[in-house]
């Protein structure tokens, strides 16, 4: 009757495994899957319903969860050299590694990370802030098409992959509603094995490994380009493993093509930042104006957050979801909306179930200082269509938002599926 105590993990779970001789039985993960999710996995009904974010883990307090580490492999990847590896980092995770490796809460370690990284043996080190620009101009896009040539409204972000599977789960009637746009990291996969191959005559194989504040990442592999999802817990592991000597290393950037993004990019990272990097984008897609500066900032650290906006000649009315269980107190009203941003973790990813561990009574300040970090650190890009990387992307490669390449390399063709 041991199961009935703590959430079941099964052996085909792609994120999260159990040491059952460290495991207690104390119910921890069981109170926190239910805290987190308003889910009662003791109910038979309910136990295989998983959604792979991680929180369990974050709160074992005997160790027994952890995910499953794909860093050892992505090391002897790099070792036997006879791969080219890429690495992509995504936002949160320059405002939170920084904890463990220069014991400084919200530290940007972006100068940092490329030189750390060169030095472990990568071939090519990219910033997924790329993949988020060209998220939010196709997300936008996507928006805007359905606002006006019709298409299933709301439309729900597709970033976050417990959400994705919660609604597979919980909500199938909503899969036409969902953004059919990949994810960051996963476009960023895309493009790696195809705009940065061609623009660089390259015809050997390139493994995409992304640096991921979450566990669920893992699960969301089975169906794009990225070969390997490592948390931001298993970067800190391979640093020290490599022995490393960050305190001599000196600053550099990423490599060319997939190396810069915009201000609106890195906000991916915090509840909100979705919503108002694609509202941004859209507006300009619309008016061929500029918002004024935080004209679609979504503010307020409530749990839902509502408001309205004017973009263009339409209103559109949005909601971001800050926490998976509160999409149930709106869920009866969706009519109200156009856009609707769901974030599973708390705080957006920079609360991940991948990021370093922390205590309950830190974990706030701790989350609070990498959005503090994130929202104050400058950027001379302010949005995606300004970003010069991108526009040469759709230049060159693209042609434009929802082109039909764009179609077959950066949407979904099919949801995830449970």
């Amino acid at each position: 009757m041991k199961d009935q105590n703590r959430v079941y993990i099964d052996e085909f779970n792609p994120s999260i495994q159990r040491i059952e001789e460290s495991c207690v039985n104390c119910g921890a993960c069981l109170n926190t899957c239910k805290e987190l999710t308003n889910m009662d996995r003791s109910d038979p009904k309910l136990k295989e319903y998983c959604l792979y974010c991680g929180a369990c883990i974050m709160n074992c307090p005997m160790g027994a969860l952890k995910e499953h580490f794909h860093y050892k492999k992505v090391l002897n990847l790099i070792r036997d050299g006879n791969k080219r590896v890429a690495i992509s980092i995504a936002p949160a995770i320059r405002v939170s590694v920084g904890e463990a490796l220069m014991k400084t809460d919200g530290i940007n370690m972006v100068d940092l990370l490329p030189s750390i990284l060169r030095k472990m043996g990568f071939t090519y080190v990219f910033d997924a802030t790329f993949g988020a620009d060209v998220t939010v101009m196709e997300e936008a896009s996507e928006l805007i098409s359905r606002l006006i040539h019709g298409g299933s409204l709301p439309m729900f972000t597709s970033c976050c992959p417990s959400w994705v599977r919660y609604m597979n789960l919980f909500h199938p009637e909503l899969q036409n509603n969902l953004s059919t746009t990949k994810s960051p990291i996963a476009i960023m996969s895309s493009l790696i094995k195809t705009y940065f191959k061609e623009m660089n005559n390259i015809e050997e194989e390139i493994i995409s490994v992304a640096i991921v504040p979450c566990t669920a990442k893992k699960w969301e592999l089975k169906s794009n380009d990225t070969d390997f999802c490592l948390t931001t817990r298993e970067l800190i592991m391979m640093i020290k493993e490599c022995q490393i000597d960050i305190d001599n290393l000196k600053p550099s950037s990423f490599d060319p093509l997939l190396n810069k993004g915009s201000k609106s990019a890195l906000e991916f990272g915090i509840s909100g930042g979705v919503m108002s990097s694609s509202l941004s984008t859209a507006f300009y897609l619309l008016t061929g104006k500029n918002p004024k500066e935080k004209e679609f900032y979504i503010e307020g650290e409530e749990n839902i957050k509502e408001a309205s906006f004017k973009l263009g000649s339409k209103n559109i009315r949005i909601a971001v979801i800050n926490g998976i269980k509160n999409l149930e107190n709106i869920v009866d009203r969706l009519d109200d909306f156009d856009f609707i941003e769901v974030m599973n973790c708390i705080g957006g990813c920079v609360g991940g179930g991948g990021q370093p561990f922390t205590s309950k009574i830190e974990s706030k300040a701790k989350i609070a200082a990498r959005t503090k970090t994130i929202e104050e650190t400058k950027n001379n890009i302010n949005f995606a269509h300004e970003n010069p990387a991108i526009i040469e992307l759709y230049r060159s490669f693209l042609l434009s938002p929802l082109s039909d390449k764009s179609e077959l390399i950066l949407h979904n063709k099919t949801d995830l599926k449970v």
